[in-house]
C-alpha cells in the first residue's frame, strides 16, 4: 500500500510545528506544509506570532529533511487547488480566532481530490457546547466550528475531529481560576502534545469520520494538576475556585479580545450538564502507547515560560 500524504496548514505555530516533527519521527506518512504567500494576514489566539525569518528557517530545515513546502494565497481557492493536489489528508492547525480561514481550504480540498480534512477544533466537544445556555464568545466559536464540520460533509470529504479539552498553558496564570470545585477529571492538553498526537490519531482506522476527544497531555482533576505543579515548582500555587456565576461575572467585565474568549471557556465548562462532560479520553482506548509530556518536564520547560509570555501578550 502506498503511503498517504499529509499536508499541514499553519505549520509554524506551536501545534503545527509539533505535528510536522511527529510526522517526521513517526515516518508513516509523506509530509507537506502549506505556507501562506507573503503579505497575507495571520492571526494568533495569544497575539504571539513567529517572525518571517523564524518561519523561513523552519521551512528550510523541514525541506532538508524531506518535507515539501508549498506556498499559496490561502484566501483564494484557485491558488489553493494546485497547492493541495496530491494531498490525502489536510490538517489545519489555525488558531481559534482564525477559524473562518478554513472555508477556502475546504472547497479547494474538494477540487484537489483531498480525501480527509482535519479542522483545527482542538478544544471542547463543540457539537455539545454550541447548545449550552449562556451566550459568550467561545459559544459563538463553537457554533462556527459545528458549521464548518457541516461544510466539510457537504463537500463530500471525510473528517477527523480531535477535541483536546483544556490547554494547560492558557489557565495557569496566578491566581489560577479553577472551574468549579476542581474535583472532576478532565482532559488536559498543551499545544505541543496536541501536535504530537494528531499523526497517531490519523494513523488509527477508528479516526475516519469520527470525533476523537483526547487527553493529549494528562487526564487529571484541577486539584491533581495544581498539586503536581506545586510539587514540581517547590512552592504554593495561588488558586481561586469559581462557580458558574463567578465565571459569568468575570466574563461580563472582561474587555473584548483574546482574554474574553478564554473567560468564555470557563463559562462553558462550569455550565456543562452533569452526565455530559466536555472532556473525554479517546486515546486511552485507541492509543494506549501514546504518552503526553511528563508534567515534571512540562512545567519548568514549557508551561512556566509560556505563561509569562501569554500573560504579557494578553494584558
Amino acid at each position: 500500500m502506498s503511503r498517504k500524504t499529509i499536508t499541514v496548514f499553519a505549520a509554524t505555530g506551536s501545534a503545527g510545528s509539533a505535528c510536522v516533527e511527529e510526522l517526521l519521527r513517526q515516518d508513516v506518512f509523506n509530509v507537506q506544509v502549506l505556507a501562506r504567500a507573503g503579505g497575507l494576514q495571520e492571526k494568533s489566539s495569544s497575539g504571539l506570532l513567529n517572525s518571517d525569518n523564524t518561519k523561513q528557517q523552519r521551512w528550510n530545515d523541514w525541506q532538508r529533511r524531506g518535507v515539501v513546502v508549498k506556498q499559496a494565497d490561502v484566501t483564494d481557492h484557485a491558488s489553493l487547488i494546485p497547492a493541495l493536489e496530491g494531498t490525502d489528508y489536510l490538517v489545519s492547525c489555525v488558531p481559534l480566532f482564525a477559524t473562518e480561514s478554513q472555508y477556502p481550504l475546504i472547497w479547494a480540498a474538494k477540487e484537489a481530490g483531498v480525501e480527509r480534512f482535519v479542522p483545527s477544533e482542538f478544544g471542547f466537544i463543540y457539537d455539545w457546547e454550541q447548545f449550552w445556555p449562556t451566550d459568550n464568545a467561545h459559544k459563538t466559536a463553537a457554533r462556527q466550528k459545528a458549521f464548518i464540520r457541516r461544510v466539510i460533509e457537504l463537500a463530500g470529504l471525510d473528517f477527523t475531529i480531535i477535541p483536546a479539552g483544556l490547554w494547560i498553558e492558557y489557565f495557569m496564570a496566578e491566581p489560577v481560576a479553577v472551574m468549579g470545585d476542581g474535583n472532576t477529571k478532565i482532559s488536559w492538553s498543551t499545544a505541543q502534545d496536541v501536535g504530537r498526537i494528531i499523526p497517531h490519531v490519523l494513523a488509527h482506522p477508528a479516526s475516519r469520520n469520527a470525533v476523537c476527544p483526547v487527553a493529549a497531555t494528562a487526564y487529571l482533576t484541577w486539584n491533581e494538576l495544581l498539586d503536581a505543579r506545586e510539587r514540581i515548582l517547590g512552592r504554593k500555587v495561588e488558586r481561586v475556585y469559581m462557580s458558574h456565576a463567578d465565571w459569568r461575572k468575570v466574563y461580563a467585565k472582561t474587555p473584548d479580545g483574546p482574554m474574553k474568549a478564554i473567560m468564555g471557556i470557563g463559562v462553558a465548562a462550569t455550565e456543562c450538564p452533569e452526565g455530559m462532560p466536555l472532556w473525554a479520553h479517546w486515546n486511552a482506548l485507541h492509543l494506549p502507547h501514546f504518552k503526553g509530556t511528563p508534567l515534571e518536564q512540562l512545567f519548568p520547560d514549557y508551561i512556566e515560560p509560556r505563561v509569562r509570555e501569554l500573560t504579557a501578550a494578553l494584558v
